[in-house]
């Protein structure tokens, strides 16, 4: 399971894409389809190009934080009502 979820910020750590900032636009199993990263052009006939979206593995990515400007593990905590909450590891703060 991974902590990631749809429409996430988040930092690419390793490989032709590493430093750029996005959002998640679709996770399926451990592969993330990251917005306007890992894109590249196939020849469709009648088509011309093409371009098509590939996956990043989810260990190349970093949760983005917006309000502390840093990147930072994920963990699944319960709150007091029994509900599983996402929380900032480095932060120790919730996500909303």
């Amino acid at each position: 399971m991974t902590k990631i979820k749809k429409w996430d910020k988040v930092k690419v750590i390793s490989g032709k894409f590493k430093g750029t900032i996005s959002t998640i636009d679709q996770i399926l199993w451990d592969k993330a389809f990251v917005k306007d990263v890992n894109v590249a052009k196939k020849a469709v006939k009648g088509s011309w190009f093409v371009e098509k979206k590939l996956p990043i593995h989810v260990s190349n990515v970093m949760y983005y934080s917006d309000e502390k400007k840093a990147t930072t593990r994920l963990w699944i905590k319960k709150d007091k009502k029994g509900k599983s909450v996402r929380v900032m590891k480095k932060f120790n703060a919730e996500i909303k």
